[in-house]
C-alpha cells in the first residue's frame, strides 16, 4: 500500500500564493482610491466656492450699478435685488448696502460651507466666512 504525503501539496500552494503577484496593483489602487476621492472632493468644493463667489460679485455689481443709474431707488431695493438673484444658492447670506459720499457700497458675507455642493468633510471649513464687497459711484 502506498503512503501519500498530504502536506506537500498545501505547502506548494502556499508558496505559489505568496509568490504570485497577480492583482498586486488592485490592492494598491484600493488603498489609494479613498485618498484620491477625498482630494477630488476638496478640490470640487473649493472650486465651486470660488465660482459662487464670482457669481455673487457679479450680482452685487449689477445691483449697485442699477442703484447708481436710478433704476433702483433705495438701499433696501438693492439688498432685495441681490437676495432675489442669489436665492438659487440657498445660502445664509448677510447683505448690507450703504450710500455715503456719492458711493453705493454693498457688503455680503456667507459661510463657505453654504456654498459647497458636496457635504463630505466640510467641517474643516466651518469657521470660514466668505466676504464680498462691491462699490459703485452714484451717477444721478
Amino acid at each position: 500500500m502506498k503512503h501519500r504525503r498530504h502536506s506537500a501539496k498545501p505547502v506548494c500552494r502556499f508558496h505559489r500564493f505568496w509568490g504570485d503577484e497577480d492583482g498586486s496593483y488592485t490592492i494598491e489602487s484600493v488603498i489609494w482610491f479613498p485618498i484620491f476621492a477625498i482630494l477630488l472632493t476638496f478640490v470640487t468644493n473649493i472650486s465651486i466656492v470660488f465660482f459662487n463667489e464670482s457669481q455673487i460679485l457679479r450680482v452685487m455689481q449689477d445691483g449697485n450699478r442699477a442703484y447708481s443709474l436710478g433704476r433702483l431707488t433705495s438701499a433696501e431695493e438693492v439688498q432685495t435685488y441681490i437676495s432675489n438673484n442669489l436665492a438659487y444658492l440657498q445660502a445664509g447670506m448677510t447683505i448690507v448696502t450703504e450710500t455715503t459720499g456719492g458711493f453705493v457700497t454693498t457688503n455680503l458675507s456667507v459661510p463657505a460651507t453654504d456654498l459647497m455642493p458636496l457635504n463630505l468633510m466640510t467641517s474643516a471649513f466651518d469657521s470660514i466666512t466668505i466676504a464680498v464687497n462691491a462699490q459703485h459711484i452714484i451717477e444721478f
